[in-house]
């Protein structure tokens, strides 16, 4: 595209989230006389309300009723998705519709990025390959849509961005990565997306971004063998070739590599994370020993299979982060063996649970907790399929009710695992949100690095 100049456009944002907020914050201290208008469904933060200057003029209120036809650049913050009537009339009628990605990717042209998506693993892929990096001596900046926004990042002295890209920030993005990541492709955000189609589409646009560049994909993804199986010079992890995990070890080529998963990083699918870490450090010029050496050293992310503690007898675990079926039932895969009471159930965007019913019964819990507003649905299918767990499949009015449940069900040492594998809105915030609330509620408070 051309570059836009901002310092005589018409512009305004569209949501006043983290990234609408760092996208004002960007433009006003490069254009300190430009007009912005901001719009959101709901009232922002009262502390960013005051410190809008008189240049700038704040609307809220339905999307649908925002005139948004007379601006020329409207930077649409990731929740807002691009397929709603509003955005489609903008569109049409010239506008040009732009994220706060794209603002620091035309900034950062020569950046050495890694940029990396999947519907599940991202987060802690993402932190894993900027601790490994950092470990090489590389100077490292984790952003995007884990922890601090592109925008808001001090961008000195940095040899390596590692990018968290959500399907949301891929769908219209216009940028270069050195090194794109796919880890896997599964049905997500189908309401947001429009369809399975367009989800599918905007998660393989990084593919297309990648140009002849490197790009690293998961050979053991059906879905990703599929698609980029005849396209040449794909870098694959859990291939023949390069790092790969099975179900205990790790390896590279034949070689069984002389190290285990840390605590930190349980489960076969964080040992096909960290292959995936390990391939982009070797592809950025890392150096494999003090990246495998390193492994101990990371700190896992919250909300992730977060070990709570252990309250009254009983053990906790927070995997709020899980919002589809394949997160819920990679968890149950980790703890099996476990004696679990699985809380879950959210946000119902109509995900059929039924391709995941084996993990049910090869690691079966003790009970089955049932959330609004998907918790009804996913009982009733495990129920149709016969899923008959020792202690019952149950229903909760809200979060506090069911881990009241969950606690009458669990026998003393049991572990209460809150993996919804669903969305948290609207009953919370986000997932961040939900996380904390269920570990108030089992008795625990940490400093939530997430946090805002």
């Amino acid at each position: 595209m051309d570059p836009v100049d901002y310092a005589t456009a018409r512009v305004a944002i569209l949501g006043v989230g983290r990234e609408g907020r760092a996208a004002w914050r960007y433009l006003r201290a490069r254009f300190p006389a430009l007009p912005i208008t901001l719009f959101d469904e709901a009232v922002p933060e009262q502390a960013f309300a005051l410190g809008l200057t008189a240049l700038d003029r704040l609307q809220t209120g339905p999307f649908e009723e925002a005139d948004l036809a007379g601006f020329d650049v409207l930077i649409r913050s990731p929740g807002v998705s691009p397929y709603r009537s509003f955005m489609r009339r903008a569109a049409a009628a010239g506008v040009r519709v732009t994220s706060p990605s794209n603002l620091w990717f035309e900034a950062h042209p020569d950046a050495n990025t890694v940029c990396v998506t999947g519907t599940k693993g991202k987060s802690t892929t993402s932190a894993l390959i900027a601790h490994l990096l950092q470990a090489c001596g590389f100077d490292v900046r984790l952003a995007g849509n884990i922890g601090q926004p592109l925008l808001d990042c001090d961008d000195r002295g940095v040899d390596w961005w590692v990018i968290e890209l959500s399907s949301y920030q891929l769908t219209d993005l216009e940028a270069e990565p050195r090194v794109s990541v796919i880890l896997n492709l599964t049905p997500e955000h189908l309401d947001w997306h429009l369809g399975d189609d367009n989800y599918r589409r905007d998660k393989l646009r990084l593919a297309e971004l990648a140009g002849r560049r490197t790009l690293v994909v998961n050979a053991a993804d059906v879905a990703l063998r599929a698609a980029f199986g005849g396209r040449e010079g794909v870098t694959w992890f859990n291939g023949e070739q390069g790092y790969r995990a099975d179900s205990r070890y790790l390896w590279d080529g034949a070689a069984r590599l002389p190290v285990s998963a840390p605590p930190a990083l349980p489960g076969r699918h964080n040992l096909s994370n960290i292959a995936a870490a390990l391939t982009v450090v070797r592809a950025a010029g890392g150096e494999p020993d003090a990246a495998l050496s390193a492994l101990d050293s990371f700190v896992p992310l919250p909300h992730r299979l977060q070990w709570l503690g252990e309250r009254d007898g009983l053990r906790f675990v927070n995997d709020s982060i899980s919002s589809t079926p394949v997160a819920t039932a990679a968890a149950l895969e980790t703890l099996a063996g476990e004696e679990v009471v699985l809380i879950v159930g959210g946000f119902d965007r109509g995900v059929d649970w039924s391709p995941y019913v084996p993990v049910f019964a090869a690691s079966p819990p003790r009970a089955v907790i049932g959330l609004p507003a998907s918790g009804p649905r996913i009982v009733a299918t495990l129920q149709n399929a016969g899923i008959r767990p020792e202690c019952g499949l149950h229903l909760a009015p809200n979060l506090e009710e069911g881990l009241g449940r969950a606690r009458e069900l669990s026998r003393a040492g049991g572990l209460i695992l809150l993996s919804p594998g669903a969305p948290s809105f609207p009953q919370f915030r986000d997932f961040r949100d939900r996380g904390r609330q269920f570990a108030h509620l089992c008795g625990f408070e940490w400093d939530d690095p997430e946090a805002g």
